[in-house]
């Protein structure tokens, strides 16, 4: 795959990313009521709707501009670093979840104040599809580092 190719998918793995969390989260700002539960998978996997006004796990509450501003530098950054994230199948994969989970959390902090999250596990901070995706990105970005860059591998 040439490299037009590899940025253009880049950019539809991203952009999947945001259309399905944004209309997830509008879905669940409509249908579910802010701090009720509906049991969604048996007694594991709970739906509750929480307005997240902070970071991960809820730390840094009321710092919407100052996350917002952290995640458009970063968001900014990516896009001028997208040569790196489509070098690989890999992080071509964790960049476009990685891009598509900020922008899904940026355009709740910009447009709403806070973001909307709502997958309950019970055992773990309410979160939502952005944040999963920012995670597996992450993961597999630090995964290919460790063990399939040649000049930065343990191997």
């Amino acid at each position: 795959m040439n490299r037009i190719n590899r940025t253009v998918l880049f950019f539809v793995i991203s952009a999947l990313v945001i259309f399905t969390d944004q209309a997830v989260k509008f879905l669940v700002r409509h249908k579910l009521t802010e701090g009720i539960s509906v049991k969604a998978i048996g007694n594991f996997v709970y739906f509750t709707y929480v307005k997240n006004r902070g970071a991960a796990f809820g730390i840094f509450q009321g710092g919407r501009w100052i996350l917002a501003v952290i995640s458009l530098a970063v968001a900014v950054f990516m896009l001028f670093e997208v040569k790196f994230f489509i070098a690989d199948k890999m992080l071509l994969i964790g960049g476009s979840l990685l891009f598509g989970g900020i922008i899904g959390n940026l355009l709740d902090r910009l447009f709403l104040g806070y973001v909307t999250d709502f997958i309950d596990l019970r055992f773990w901070p309410v979160f939502n599809i952005a944040d999963s995706c920012i995670d597996v990105g992450l993961l597999l970005i630090l995964i290919y580092l460790v063990f399939y860059d040649k000049k930065n591998s343990l191997r």
